[in-house]
């Protein structure tokens, strides 16, 4: 299938843009969201916007901004946890400073155990935070093949039951 001499390419790339970013609409609908083209002072009918969406050309574009987005989206989500546990080493850090400096002051007052509990919580937040944003980073930089290798790598060295080829 072809797309329409009609509209020009640039107008059908926008309407193309209009249609994917407002979640692909059905044509009923697209045609509300899209402008006349300027050129021709015309929209396309619902049935052409219809034959444009079953083109190869779209189809193939959708799968390419399909990639693009959620690759994007991985990212920006990799990016937000890596972000949040260096906020929780951070914490973990400051709440093992603040017990540690309120021992310090008051050793003659140990008696509220909550100085120590403070302790402990700020260690345990501290361990389940460190490292984990490097290893992340690490991961996204190497490639997918590589990437899988390493982990059937470690499911063949553990005691596991799993197949590491399947």
């Amino acid at each position: 299938m072809k797309i329409s001499n009609k509209f020009s390419p640039g107008y059908i790339d926008q309407v193309f843009s209009i249609w994917y970013s407002r979640g692909k609409p059905p044509a009923t609908k697209l045609f509300d969201l899209i402008p006349e083209d300027a050129l021709i002072i015309e929209k396309p009918h619902t049935v052409i916007l219809r034959n444009w969406m079953k083109t190869e050309e779209w189809m193939a574009k959708t799968e390419d901004w399909d990639f693009v987005t959620e690759k994007a989206l991985r990212e920006k989500s990799t990016a937000a946890k890596i972000e949040m546990l260096e906020r929780h080493a951070e914490v973990g850090k400051e709440m093992q400073q603040t017990s540690l400096d309120w021992i310090r002051d008051h050793k003659e007052e140990l008696t509220a155990g909550t100085a120590v509990r403070m302790l402990v919580e700020g260690i345990r937040v501290e361990q389940g935070a460190v490292g984990i944003p490097d290893a992340i980073r690490r991961m996204q930089e190497i490639d997918d093949e590589k990437l899988l290798e390493e982990v059937a790598q470690l499911i063949a060295d553990s005691e596991s039951e799993i197949d590491a080829y399947n």
